[in-house]
């Protein structure tokens, strides 16, 4: 698949997306988003980042090859015709990685740790994160597991094929606006809590 550009009096390639095996279907430019997203005779959707021209999602049907693509003006929507039918799907996730515990409930977003009380029906000022995962297309905060004992929060994603990053929260922050201290990170598909001061990481190699 190439891009290309053009003036009133000439056109001329400028880069060549690869991953497609069989012929091109159809392509379109998100309206809101700098990504392409294109569709295939090669029974795949995938996802492509305007600014690195490199792949960043795939979506793929065992029996059935993609001819057309569609998005919604406005919401979260995109719709893909194939050989059987139709389907509607959504290109990322819109709930924030979130965990509850007592009366709040703690919740990444937009590189922020946020705090919401159930009993007050109030949100408190967040805690900036530096790094809960990156910008990038599904690369945000997936999970949120929570320790209120040592108050230290566990958030994953998929940056680096998978990883957790671990924070410890000074108390009474929540209002101030306080930044976390500095991360430890590591890698792995899932890491939750299991007592006070453990948490167990799920090895994506080994699926243990």
């Amino acid at each position: 698949m190439t891009i290309t550009t053009f003036s009133d009096t000439k056109a001329w390639e400028v880069d060549t997306l690869r991953g497609h095996m069989n012929n091109v279907s159809c392509v379109m430019f998100h309206a809101k988003q700098d990504i392409i997203v294109s569709n295939s005779e090669d029974k795949s959707i995938r996802v492509w980042d305007v600014t690195k021209r490199t792949g960043i999602q795939t979506f793929r049907r065992e029996h059935d090859r993609f001819w057309i693509l569609a998005s919604h003006p406005e919401m979260n929507l995109l719709a893909a015709g194939h050989d059987s039918g139709m389907i509607v799907f959504k290109l990322e996730r819109e709930r924030p990685a979130f965990s509850v515990s007592g009366d709040t409930i703690l919740y990444a977003k937009e590189r922020f740790l946020r705090c919401f009380e159930f009993s007050t029906q109030k949100e408190l000022p967040g805690i900036p994160i530096r790094r809960p995962g990156s910008a990038t297309l599904n690369q945000g905060p997936r999970t949120l597991s929570y320790s209120p004992t040592e108050n230290a929060v566990l958030i994953c994603s998929d940056v680096d094929g998978g990883s957790y990053e671990l924070y410890i929260v000074p108390k009474e922050s929540f209002g101030r606006g306080d930044a976390a201290a500095e991360a430890k990170r590591g890698p792995g598909g899932s890491a939750v809590f299991i007592a006070r001061n453990r948490f167990a990481v799920l090895d994506k190699s080994t699926n243990q």
